[in-house]
């Protein structure tokens, strides 16, 4: 009976140690038994797990896949990344993430910081720009071509919501990182109308892709003379006596029984440059006039696109003939306001910006510039009437570039230049070439 409880109690895996748990021996691994007796590989019973080990069996299987996996994926991605087109594929991404950099983000905000004083902006009117629209440039050959070939690439330009008089276009087109431009024909593209009736290329001639090789990329950029013509902001005047009068809480405009919406603003038609124009600070009207009050104007320009106003021709002013800069408030030409008087006509006075501000004029994409000047009224501009309403009327002529270092994507061409071949069929030089090429 002894033996048999003690049986028992050994099956149980009891000890006769008041009762406590007899270790059980470990047994080996799978892959620790094979490492202790590399030849039990060959013995099938190996192979076959066991009760105990086979979710520990189960795991090592799975890593050892994913670590195969993982290790093909490695190989493969270096010989894609080593291929032609996996160069341009990755030079393309990098310069689609490019304006993400936070030090080019840094530099942009910089030079959108040009602004003087307050910002008046104008009222879209359209949805789609208008102007010459620069949407591609690609290649025109293969994507991969041999080092000594001719290189050509097309401009993608459209016009948009314009009629334009006979107006240059020039072109642009340079290897990036390396000081080899291209031939443009022709240069300038002449424009005229509604619709494009020419096109433009891109040369890059067999010297120049002789002495290149492998991924590179080629950038075109185009450059134009453009206008934001015929801005106008309609003015309201009052009397300070007038807008005292007014019920209190009235709105001079509900009073009025007149149709406006606060603030007033220009219209904006999608030109690359907006212009805005104020009347005051929170450009709010009407502009009331009172003795020793001098009323503002104000102008801001501001870049919609995304290239860059490289030189601003001219600007102009043009104020109704009561209304005149007062040039000891706003010393003219200055950098606040830059205007000086052009030509005065029976209904209207017309000032233009000073050469010397105009010169190295630019602005970058959202980049913005204002300009006020305080004027002088007449002392009967009013006359006997409640309220009078004019016009302010702006016009600028600038030159505007698309250049490839501002483009976000689209505007760079990605060839691949292999090298020429032998007699003995492999490249000249005998280096070794990756075998996805």
């Amino acid at each position: 009976m002894a033996q048999s409880h003690a049986a028992t109690a050994d099956e149980m895996g009891m000890g006769g140690m008041g009762g406590y748990s007899r270790a059980q021996p470990k047994k080996p691994g799978f892959f620790r038994t094979i490492l202790r007796n590399p030849f039990k590989i060959f013995d099938i019973r190996a192979w076959k797990p066991t009760e105990e080990g086979k979710e520990q069996q189960k795991s090592y299987a799975l890593g050892i896949v994913f670590v195969f996996l993982f290790a093909l994926l490695i190989i493969y991605g270096f010989y894609w990344a080593s291929s032609p087109g996996g160069e341009r594929t990755l030079v393309q991404f990098k310069n689609i993430i490019s304006p993400y950099n936070p030090v080019t983000w840094y530099k942009t905000q910089i030079g959108k910081a040009q602004s003087i004083g307050n910002i008046w902006t104008a009222e879209p009117v359209a949805v789609e720009k208008k102007g010459i629209l620069f949407e591609s440039f690609t290649s025109m050959t293969s994507e991969e071509i041999t080092q000594g070939s001719i290189a050509q690439f097309k401009y993608g330009l459209k016009l948009s919501n314009v009629d334009l008089p006979p107006t240059p276009v020039t072109m642009s087109c340079k290897v990036k990182g390396k000081e080899l431009e291209g031939r443009v024909v022709p240069n300038p593209l002449i424009i005229k109308g509604k619709r494009l009736t020419d096109s433009a290329q891109c040369w890059l001639s067999k010297e120049i892709t002789s002495s290149l090789s492998g991924t590179v990329q080629v950038e075109g950029g185009i450059s134009f003379p453009f206008k934001t013509e015929d801005v106008r902001l309609k003015v309201y005047f009052t009397s300070r006596a007038m807008e005292d009068s007014l019920p209190k809480e009235q709105d001079f405009f509900d009073y009025m029984n007149i149709d406006e919406r606060q603030p007033i603003r220009a219209k904006y038609n999608g030109e690359p440059i907006s212009i805005g124009v104020g009347v005051s600070v929170e450009n709010i009207q009407p502009v009331l006039l009172e003795e020793g009050i001098n009323p503002v104007v104000g102008i801001s320009l501001r870049n919609e696109w995304d290239g860059d106003m490289s030189n601003l021709i001219s600007l102009k002013l043009t104020l109704p003939k009561e209304l005149t800069i007062n040039q000891e408030l706003s010393p003219s030409p200055s950098e606040v306001c830059p205007f000086m008087l052009s030509r005065q006509g029976t209904e209207t006075i017309e000032y233009k910006a000073s050469g010397q501000f105009l010169e190295g004029f630019r602005l970058e994409p959202e980049g913005s510039k204002s300009f006020e000047c305080r004027l002088d009224v007449s002392p009967d501009f009013l006359g006997r009437a409640p309220y009078i309403v004019k016009e302010y009327r702006v016009d600028a002529e600038y030159e505007y570039a698309m250049p490839p270092a501002k483009n976000k994507e689209g505007k760079t061409a990605t060839i691949t230049l292999k090298k020429v071949e032998s007699a003995t069929g492999g490249p000249e030089g005998g280096e070794v070439v990756n075998p996805l090429i």
